[in-house]
């Protein structure tokens, strides 16, 4: 009896450890399958192409593959719904912008927040301008501002939706300078681009790629950034004409709350690798746009501050619904 009861123990040991040995195994074995990154908008834009560049040599960091799923819809709500809701497991993340990430939660009620993920890496941050027809008599940030001034409700700012980031940005140029003006909202860039070419508005704030491919029909009167950037060192900011305004158009990548450290230290490993490759630098540079790395633990200290700076913007316009 003795020696069976031994003999048991000693077994249950060995399968102990060997169930251990594997569970280790296991735990290590990220990534044995297929990573998916969901894009909440559709194929073609800015984040998709982003993400699709950087997906190439960040899955050979990885050492599997990368899909790239896009779920547009909802101003990229759905997107961001559908990958906090994943299995956090590792192998569904999510290349979320600003938008989905530090307004939208703000103008309704979403199943979602800052809470809801585990954040690996800002992967892009694009400079944003301030522009203006190519005739506009304004040159500056100030020249804008000083008529807004002695021109209460005259001036026109487009905004490509209510609560965008070019929406956020103008409440912010409102609040830094006291200027009045008067947003008027369309159904995406290129109305807002129209309208301005027609005289509708004067005004609105683009992505520095814009920027450059329709030079010849618009100026930038002010970057909104806190430093002038290496693709754009002409331009003036802001804070070179006395405000602080700084507002990135950013997306980075993040996954679904308690995915395991071993992923998550894999794909932040990954996505750096990945954003200081060659080839992805070079699509950037085309793109003129900087190569923007940050970590996991401060692009989340970096969100959850753009969160609450939007969210003030948004409450003091009357926007914030949740």
């Amino acid at each position: 009896m003795v020696r069976t009861s031994v003999q048991h123990a000693v077994l249950a040991g060995a399968v102990a450890l060997g169930l251990g040995a594997a569970l280790s195994v296991d735990a290590q074995a990220f990534p044995e399958k297929p990573v998916t990154i969901i894009v909440p908008f559709g194929a073609g834009g800015g984040t998709d192409i982003t993400t699709r560049t950087l997906a190439g040599p960040m899955a050979e960091a990885l050492g599997t593959e990368i899909v790239v799923k896009n779920t547009a819809g909802a101003g990229g709500t759905i997107g961001a719904a559908e990958t906090a809701r994943a299995r956090p497991d590792g192998y569904t993340v999510g290349m979320m912008p600003v938008g989905p990430m530090t307004t939208q939660p703000h103008l309704r009620r979403l199943p979602y927040g800052p809470d809801s993920f585990d954040y690996i890496c800002l992967a892009y941050s694009a400079p944003s301008s301030l522009v203006v027809r190519k005739d506009s008599p304004f040159n500056s940030l100030k020249d804008m501002i000083d008529y807004a001034k002695a021109n209460p409700g005259k001036l026109n700012y487009g905004i490509q939706a209510v609560g965008s980031i070019p929406h956020v940005a103008g409440l912010g140029v409102k609040e830094a300078s006291g200027a009045d003006f008067q947003f008027i909202p369309f159904k995406g860039s290129a109305p807002t681009f129209k309208a301005m070419l027609d005289g509708t508005v004067d005004m609105f704030v683009a992505h520095i790629s814009f920027l450059t491919k329709n030079a010849d029909q618009v100026k930038s009167i002010a970057m909104l950034m806190d430093e002038r950037v290496a693709t754009a060192e002409d331009l003036p900011t802001a804070k070179d004409q006395g405000f602080d305004l700084n507002f990135p158009i950013w997306g980075g990548i993040v996954a679904p709350k308690g995915i395991p450290a071993e992923a998550k230290e894999k794909l932040e490993a990954a996505c750096e690798a990945g954003m200081k490759s060659d080839a992805f630098g070079e699509r950037m540079s085309q793109l003129r746009m900087p190569v923007t790395y940050m970590s996991g633990s401060d692009f989340e200290a970096f969100v959850r501050s753009e969160f609450a700076r939007n969210e003030g913007l948004l409450a003091k316009a009357g926007l914030k619904k949740n």
